[in-house]
């Protein structure tokens, strides 16, 4: 089996952090759900586990504080994962989701903070 390129992963985490922040709010209720009860679920199952980031941050593309920022976000995503708040009303209106977006938010500033545009670009290629 071929690991996936550094870069990539950097990406796909990119990727599912705006699949799940605030930002999301300003899209359809069928956009919410598809976002965030599809396709974030996905990503966090996936991309934010402890290889992915061990291997980000061995690289220095992330620190350890953006490492237990985006497992503490895993963990509170997969504790709602077919729950009874699973459900586009509950994101746009539960506490626990909103945790769940400023935390996302939270991450993707700390990355921004970490790098420009430029750079990332650059991380996303490696």
């Amino acid at each position: 089996m071929q690991t996936i390129p550094i870069g990539k992963s950097f990406e796909l985490i990119l990727d599912t952090l705006s699949q799940c922040g605030s930002d999301i709010l300003k899209l359809s209720d069928e956009m919410i759900g598809y976002y965030v009860l599809e396709e974030c679920i996905i990503g966090a199952t996936s991309f934010f586990n402890k290889f992915t980031l061990e291997r980000l941050e061995s690289a220095g593309i992330i620190d350890s504080e953006i490492s237990e920022k985006t497992t503490s976000l895993q963990r509170k995503l997969m504790n709602l994962d077919n729950s009874d708040l699973w459900n586009v009303q509950s994101i746009k209106n539960n506490p626990k989701w909103k945790e769940i977006m400023d935390l996302s938010d939270e991450i993707k500033e700390l990355i921004y903070r970490k790098w420009n545009d430029e750079e990332i670009v650059y991380l996303v290629a490696l």
